[in-house]
């Protein structure tokens, strides 16, 4: 009961972080599902899909497929296509039903790559887990088998950890890099927007990584222990905090010891919901830069415990945000979808900031640059 919801619609699935984190690279993408899931990506999940030629498509699974279990049909299939496509690689995700009937999906991949001979992904997802846990799935698989050791370049990094799910496609995402070229460094792959295949190739060559959400992090841990990349977690936002990241990612690349900032006094001035790094960010911007005597940054998506820092609160499912929402915070910072959840005759002011994963096309439109000297528009909507 848990996972519940009378007033907040299901956040962006697993499946759909998969299809988001692999989506500009050129590659098959299948979703093993009877089209549902498929739409529910492409219509809903995926700001960039009018008017790409990005290649999703669906197995269109049916009942008797599903009963008889025939791989062949599928893998066939996917074959017919991808000899007409000409994809960089396939991947094949999961939904619902072929989870219900234990899919291999990995098996299914092992038997296409070694049929066509192209790098082809398979990933278990279900729809019931959430789409930053997908997206790390995708980003972790990419790194481990295009990412490669090699010789590392002075103040050469890579982004990981970008989807527009998080990110949107107003320009955050170009600010990051814009960011850290002004201050000397070379992106190498901004992983996965703006980002090529073979620049994820090359990831090996950098001297750190920056992780720039969650979902980055595993893929981050791997290039570490496999490759000795060291890493940075955290998100040019505001002035001095964006200062402190560029001094945190100089002694990372002097070290190679990983880093994230330190965490910042928690209070009852503010609440920023949403993705964890991205709310610990936008936490420490109001406080460094703008004086707020205490905010609480609290992550609305997969728990993860390496990120939590004292003070910081997970919130999962319906009641445990709405507890959050109702806590006696002067100002709470959320998608707006987020504002139903504030009882009646609350004095709580509630600032909208909206999040692709949870109100979709709702409001993504609506989505506020938040990089950098950008993020001084929501403070002007958070100091009323």
């Amino acid at each position: 009961m848990k996972q519940l919801s009378l007033n907040l619609p299901p956040f962006a699935p697993d499946y759909s972080g998969v299809c988001s984190a692999l989506f500009e690279l050129g590659g098959m993408i299948v979703i093993h599902d009877a089209c549902g899931c498929t739409g529910n990506y492409t219509g809903f999940d995926e700001p960039r899909w009018y008017g790409s030629s990005s290649g999703v498509y669906c197995s269109a699974l049916r009942q008797i497929d599903a009963i008889l279990g025939d791989d062949e049909k599928l893998v066939g299939r996917i074959m017919e296509a991808a000899e007409e496509m000409l994809p960089k690689f396939i991947c094949v995700t999961g939904s619902p039903v072929p989870m219900v009937i234990g899919t291999d999906f990995q098996g299914i991949a092992d038997e296409i790559e070694q049929r066509t001979g192209l790098p082809a992904f398979g990933f278990a997802t279900t729809g019931l887990r959430l789409y930053d846990s997908g997206a790390s799935d995708a980003f972790l698989a990419l790194v481990r088998r295009f990412g490669k050791e090699e010789a590392a370049e002075e103040k050469r990094v890579n982004l990981l950890g970008l989807t527009p799910l998080d990110f949107y496609t107003n320009g955050n995402a170009e600010a990051i890099r814009i960011f850290l070229e002004r201050a000397g460094y070379t992106v190498g792959a901004s992983i996965a927007m703006g980002a090529s295949l073979d620049e994820i190739m090359a990831c090996g060559r950098a001297r750190a990584n920056v992780v720039v959400s969650q979902s980055g992090l595993a893929a981050a841990n791997d290039m570490y222990e496999r490759l000795g990349i060291p890493y940075v977690v955290g998100l040019p936002v505001g002035q001095k905090p964006s200062e402190e990241l560029l001094e945190l990612l100089g002694q990372t690349c002097r070290d190679g010891k990983n880093r994230m900032a330190a965490p910042e006094k928690p209070g009852k001035q503010a609440l920023i919901l949403g993705e964890k790094v991205i709310s610990d960010s936008i936490h420490r911007c109001l406080v460094r830069d703008y004086g707020f005597e205490g905010a609480t940054a609290a992550g609305l998506f997969t728990p993860n415990a390496e990120l939590m820092q004292p003070g910081d609160l997970q919130a999962a499912g319906e009641a445990e945000i709405a507890a959050e929402v109702n806590a006696g915070y002067d100002i709470v910072i959320g998608d707006p979808m987020l504002k139903a959840l504030l009882e009646p005759g609350s004095r709580t002011r509630f600032v909208d900031f909206p999040s692709p994963a949870v109100s979709s096309k709702l409001h993504w439109n609506e989505c506020i640059p938040f990089i950098g000297d950008h993020i001084k528009e929501l403070v002007k909507r958070i100091q009323g």
